[in-house]
């Protein structure tokens, strides 16, 4: 049995393939956008190894989704990607594709399809998305914006205390600074934690904290944070546009 064969006894006899080229199929199958458009699913022999097929999509799913939403700054491509890579698609010139043997190829065109569903929609949840990434996006802006002041990753001031774990730390002298994005309640905490001990053990340091959200945390946090810090941001954006200045500060 061929493997169109297959995957139409597969499909139960629910699909059908439209000649496009000598080489492309299209696949006309029961998969479907949420507004009723069948999803774009093309079929052809891989050109790296003939053995196996190539699902795509011939870049239709980012026109389409290009009518609402367009990839027009660094989050949102990170969120594309980010979407690409967790579920096990390539991207290459505006095409979504997967690579399988013929005897996979159902199970992987159900995948591609969910993977399509999830791109198509992006635009409903990309609020949810984008605070996913807040510490992705403060740890590019560190190092991208800030090399200057030396910063290093994941410090440990208390050696044996591994669960007092800095963010960031910045190579200043007389006295480095500590950095630590707070996305939530229960890191708010463990920074206002961290940041007494280190108090204690008369560590000289100053406490900085990057918020995601700074309205957001409950009351008594938002108290207990504020006495600990030294300074504060009460969003990545504030972070962002006024970082490097206070950073000059405490140069100078």
């Amino acid at each position: 049995m061929d493997y169109l064969s297959l995957l139409k006894a597969q499909f139960n006899d629910r699909v059908d393939f439209r000649s496009r080229d000598e080489r492309v199929l299209q696949l006309v199958a029961p998969l479907y956008h949420e507004d009723g458009d069948m999803i774009d699913i093309f079929l052809e022999e891989s050109l790296a190894d003939p053995s196996r097929i190539r699902v795509s999509d011939y870049g239709m799913t980012l026109m389409r989704l290009s009518y609402s939403y367009d990839l027009n700054t660094p989050n949102k491509e990170r969120l594309f990607q980010r979407i690409l890579a967790e579920n096990g698609v390539q991207f290459e010139n505006g095409n979504i594709f997967l690579e399988t043997s013929p005897t996979h190829l159902y199970p992987a065109i159900l995948q591609f399809a969910q993977v399509v569903g999830k791109v198509s929609n992006m635009r409903m949840y990309r609020r949810e998305t984008v605070q996913s990434l807040f510490y992705e996006m403060l740890a590019e802006f560190v190092e991208e914006s800030l090399g200057e002041f030396h910063p290093s990753e994941r410090i440990l001031p208390i050696p044996e205390r591994d669960d007092l774990e800095v963010d960031f730390e910045f190579d200043i002298r007389p006295h480095p600074i500590y950095l630590f994005g707070v996305k939530d309640a229960t890191k708010a905490r463990l920074a206002t934690i961290s940041m007494l001990e280190f108090q204690k053990q008369q560590l000289a340091f100053k406490g900085y904290v990057v918020h995601e959200d700074f309205d957001g945390l409950p009351k008594k946090d938002r108290a207990r944070i504020t006495s600990a810090a030294d300074k504060q941001f009460v969003s990545l954006e504030d972070f962002k546009e006024n970082a490097e200045r206070v950073l000059r500060l405490e140069v100078a």
